[in-house]
């Protein structure tokens, strides 16, 4: 928690948290490190309160049994909030009539994107509720407060499923040895990262699901045979991201559809075609870059002149 803390108020540490925890959370700020530091602490810490002479007495009756049925409890919850989160995506793309495959753009006022592959949905919900309370976040860690006007209201189920997923995961941590106590703790705290900010298919939800549904599965004495299971869930949901991403790609051109076009761009640099569909601007544009790279370029081709657009992406763009 101490370092969680460190992180936030030190700039210099910016640059090496970011590198540190980018296989875990794949965040380009540290907003998501300082968080999952915060909450990993701070249910270790809980969980020696609530084990202490003093408070332990209310936990005495629990057994492992029902350690592990709140870890359960934890994981259905867990997994209905990315469910939920990927229905709202479906959402905003039938409402604009355009593919489930499209990563999402949202340039007013800050550039925002979303996806049924990375989605920021209930971040935008959760950085909503911070700026109707008046409180503000650091211009160095990304909110995704410009794609709020577009999600459904459901997106605010995030301000009870993070909490509950929390309270059971630490509840499940009891009665337990030491170092599964440490993996559930780091692995909830993944997942919770998870639901708020990348959803069912990012790498926080991948890894921290694995963790939590392994110690689900793991029984005295130990064994491999344990693991089985909950190694073909977790493979099925990489399996089925990949799929979305391979299912989803267009390698022959990028389709993007415009959202409130207010002034002419100036499309001069691209090789597109123009098209109209259902009152909406569509352009076929062809580039030999990889996504990352198409995607900024876009972002100040468009941004002040269109509220936002829809994009394919090209998997195959980054081998």
């Amino acid at each position: 928690m101490l370092i969680g803390f460190l992180i936030y108020e030190i700039d210099i540490l910016y640059s090496f948290t970011t590198s540190l925890f980018y296989p875990l959370l794949l965040g380009s700020s540290e907003g998501k490190a300082v968080l999952f530091l915060i909450f990993m602490g701070s249910m270790l810490v809980l969980n020696m309160f609530i084990t202490s002479d003093k408070i332990g007495n209310r936990f005495a009756s629990m057994d492992i049994s029902d350690s592990r049925r709140y870890l359960k409890y934890a994981l259905i919850i867990i997994l209905f909030t990315y469910v939920m989160g990927i229905l709202m995506e479906i959402w905003l793309r039938l409402y604009f009539g355009v593919s489930i495959f499209t990563v999402f753009v949202s340039l007013n006022p800050d550039v925002s994107s979303t996806s049924i592959i990375h989605s920021h949905i209930f971040k935008s919900a959760l950085t909503s509720l911070l700026s109707a309370i008046g409180a503000s976040l650091p211009s160095n860690i990304h909110t995704g407060d410009s794609l709020f006007r577009y999600v459904s209201p459901l997106a605010y189920l995030i301000l009870f499923t993070m909490p509950i997923v929390y309270l059971t995961s630490l509840i499940s941590i009891d009665k337990r040895m030491d170092h599964y106590k440490l993996i559930i703790a780091f692995a909830a705290s993944l997942s919770i990262i998870g639901m708020m900010d990348g959803g069912l298919f990012s790498n926080p939800a991948i890894i921290g699901f694995a963790g939590l549904i392994g110690m689900y599965f793991i029984e005295k004495p130990f064994s491999m045979k344990n693991l089985i299971k909950p190694t073909f869930i977790v493979l099925i949901l990489i399996l089925a991201g990949l799929s979305c991403e391979i299912a989803g790609s267009n390698s022959d051109y990028h389709q993007v559809t415009l959202v409130n076009q207010i002034e002419p761009i100036d499309w001069s640099a691209y090789n597109i075609s123009t098209t109209n569909y259902q009152n909406n601007t569509v352009i076929k544009l062809k580039s030999t870059q990889n996504d990352r790279s198409t995607f900024i370029n876009l972002f100040s081709t468009i941004k002040g002149k269109a509220d936002g657009f829809f994009i394919t992406w090209n998997f195959y763009s980054y081998f």
